[in-house]
């Protein structure tokens, strides 16, 4: 073997990964201190967050490794899976967070540190995959940096980076399969779509770029990936109905596929028509119309935003056709971004939208990088020219006085967890009563054995319905505490800005 076949594959195979993976950690360093220059970088600290859902989603990965899953269980107004001991989301995204997770521990931020090792991953199983130069991928960086919202999502303790993860790992498996098909970065793509569709359904879609690309030359794995779709839709539903506990509310419409089911296209064509005509008009009056007088709202960037780069996609796509290029990789990628963004608008209500037009977005510039170098400098052009402000968020840092409260919290329930003697999960669980004037940042003192219950304040105070939780979180002086205080509940440990009740009796 000569010096340069050596030294080309040293760089394809061993070199090029890891130059990657630099170059994006220093990347997301220099957005993380341009963008928070404002704060105090170095010590972030996730309690202090306005984000409740993040939480969440840390304590039920320390559960996951501290015992597989938490010995509590997890769940709204004292529900639970029928599965299982998890919340929102079922047990697959935890697993999923736990193989970072046993590096990151189980801290505070390991939510946050797994979601930086999630977009390092993605990113170099994305350039391995399409072959990027250095060039477009500085230039994917900055239209990213610029559209901002994408990383505002990495710097945070939310679930999102690990979809974002899936997409980079589909696409670049999917950008490999188009130039030539092999076996390894089939199941890359295969495993992309069916972990990103068993956790968020409507990504089902991904599984077109397989069927499509394959389908000509590889038939029977096109058909091997249609039923890939088939089984990870189902996997969906099993995890959705039997492992996670139901929300306050049921967040999405599914009244357009009930009257199908019942027989009634027509009535379900209609519904779907005034539905969608509804939600794009209030996408217009309190999104993209605000926008336009300079009132910039997250709706209404990210609503411009998604809809800048769909045209640039659409352009792209009609240029790629007209010179006779292949288009099968265009045409998959504006087929998942308008099928979602329509589904979305059936079913979502507009308040919960921006998260996942954010995920779009990511999604279409991570697509155009692949495939239309000049549609994304027009788009860093014309989003450089846009007249709107970025949304300031506040990096949550530490705070030494909540700190101390949750050392108390955590050491009086770690106390009375090694001294309970019960198997049934709700003795290990603890209701917090939201919206009471207890912040949510001291769930992060629940150990990671136990599990919680995100119970609102006001179905806690009534007394009908039944609290199965050994202990609950509660302010001083709220109704919550006036309605424990009746039934007999005593109190555990109390601090400035908390009470922690264990309910009377020594079992469950």
């Amino acid at each position: 073997m000569n010096t340069a076949t050596w030294k080309s594959r040293l760089s394809a195979g061993g070199l090029r990964p890891v130059l990657c993976a630099v170059g994006a950690a220093l990347f997301l360093l220099a957005a993380y201190i341009l963008y928070f220059h404002r704060t105090d970088l170095w010590h972030l600290w996730l309690p202090a967050s306005g984000n409740n859902d993040e939480v969440i989603y840390n304590r039920q990965l320390a559960g996951v490794l501290a015992g597989g899953q938490p010995a509590g269980v997890y769940g709204y107004n004292e529900g639970r899976a029928a599965v299982g001991h998890f919340g929102g989301w079922g047990p697959v995204l935890f697993f999923l967070y736990a193989v970072p997770g046993l590096v990151t521990g189980s801290g505070v931020n390991a939510m946050f540190w797994c979601n930086l090792l999630f977009a390092l991953a993605g990113w170099v199983l994305f350039v391995c995959g399409t072959r990027l130069s250095a060039k477009r991928q500085l230039l994917a960086a900055v239209v990213l940096f610029v559209c901002w919202y994408p990383l505002q999502e990495v710097f945070s303790g939310t679930s999102e980076p690990l979809q974002f993860f899936l997409l980079l790992a589909g696409l670049g498996a999917a950008s490999a399969l188009q130039r030539r098909f092999r076996v390894g970065w089939f199941l890359v793509l295969a495993a992309a779509c069916a972990l990103t569709t068993v956790t968020r359904a409507y990504t089902v879609l991904l599984w077109l770029y397989p069927i499509v690309l394959l389908w000509k030359r590889h038939r029977r794995w096109a058909l091997v990936s249609l039923a890939g779709a088939v089984l990870s839709v189902a996997g969906y539903l099993v995890v959705t109905v039997a492992m996670t506990a139901a929300f306050f509310t049921q967040n999405l419409d599914m009244q357009a596929f009930s009257l199908l089911a019942e027989g009634k296209p027509v009535q379900a064509v209609v519904y779907g028509f005034t539905k969608l005509g509804t939600q794009l008009a209030y996408l217009w009056r309190e999104g993209i119309a605000p926008a336009a007088r300079g009132d910039f709202r997250e709706l209404g960037i990210t609503s411009l935003l998604l809809l800048l780069l769909l045209v640039v996609q659409v352009v792209g796509l009609v240029q790629d056709a007209r010179a006779r290029r292949p288009v099968a990789f265009q045409v998959c990628t504006l087929a998942v971004v308008v099928v979602s963004l329509l589904g979305l608008l059936e079913m979502y209500e507009m308040y919960a939208m921006a998260r996942h037009l954010i995920m779009l977005i990511f999604f279409l510039v991570a697509a155009l990088a692949c495939s239309h170098l000049r549609g994304l400098a027009v788009c860093l052009l014309l989003l450089v020219l846009l007249p709107y402000h970025w949304q300031t968020v506040t990096l949550p840092t530490y705070d030494g006085a909540m700190d101390a409260q949750m050392q108390t919290v955590s050491a009086a329930l770690a106390q009375r967890e090694d001294a309970q003697q019960s198997d049934d999960p709700w003795a290990h669980t603890l209701a917090y009563a939201f919206r009471d004037e207890v912040s949510h940042g001291y769930l992060y003192a629940v150990p990671g054995s136990m599990g919680i219950q995100f119970d609102q304040n006001t179905y806690l105070t009534d007394k009908n319905n039944p609290i199965h939780s050994q202990y609950v979180m509660t302010s001083h002086g709220s109704e919550t505490e006036t309605r424990l205080l009746a039934e007999g509940w005593q109190a555990l440990v109390s601090t400035e800005d908390l009470i922690v009740y264990e309910r009377p009796e020594t079992g469950v």
